[in-house]
């Protein structure tokens, strides 16, 4: 009886150990902290720049681009990692001055253990910013990640954790079945 209770709290702090892992998992994407101009931002005149600041150091593999709606790209072409910080975990595009309208960011952050990150926001510039503030928020809707292997990270999570539990039952069936015995 006593085994039995022993595995069966075992097993509870598996099952606590795997919800703690998707919950850190869930928020383990969320690496895009903030970003000059904001998402949805509707500003009066073009800024000469989009910065974007990440929880993570990134690989100078990683791209921050800006495209206007009919997708074509309006930066200067020269978006990256900022090697000026010293942290490595600031990117920054340079614009022309831009036209009244709705911009796209699109980013994808290579983090130095291989797994990629992306995600898009927008702002708006004129009269027609204001539309940008209409636009579903993109940041974390379109933000995914994948690891070396171009396998989704929230899959590999999810499979671990389903192995560990699996794991656990199994173990508490056999210990079962041997007290029983």
């Amino acid at each position: 009886m006593k085994n039995t209770r022993q595995l069966f709290l075992f097993f509870l702090l598996l099952l606590g150990l795997a919800v703690t892992a998707v919950s850190v998992a869930a928020h383990g994407d969320e690496i895009l902290l903030r970003a000059d101009p904001e998402d949805g931002a509707a500003l009066a005149q073009s800024p000469t720049q989009v910065t974007t600041w990440f929880s993570n150091e990134l690989d100078t593999s990683s791209t921050l681009q800006v495209f206007n709606l009919a997708g074509e790209p309006v930066d200067n072409g020269d978006g990256g990692v900022d090697l000026n910080d010293p942290d490595h975990a600031t990117m920054i595009v340079s614009l022309p001055p831009l036209d009244e309208g709705v911009y796209l960011v699109q980013w994808t952050a290579v983090l130095l253990d291989g797994d990629t990150v992306s995600g898009a926001f927008t702002f708006g510039v004129g009269q027609a910013g204001a539309a940008a503030s209409q636009l579903p928020a993109a940041t974390a809707a379109d933000t995914t990640a994948e690891n070396s292997g171009g396998i989704p990270t929230s899959i590999l999570i999810g499979a671990g954790i389903g192995a560990i539990l699996i794991a656990g039952l199994i173990g508490f069936a056999v210990a079962r079945s041997r007290q029983k015995a």
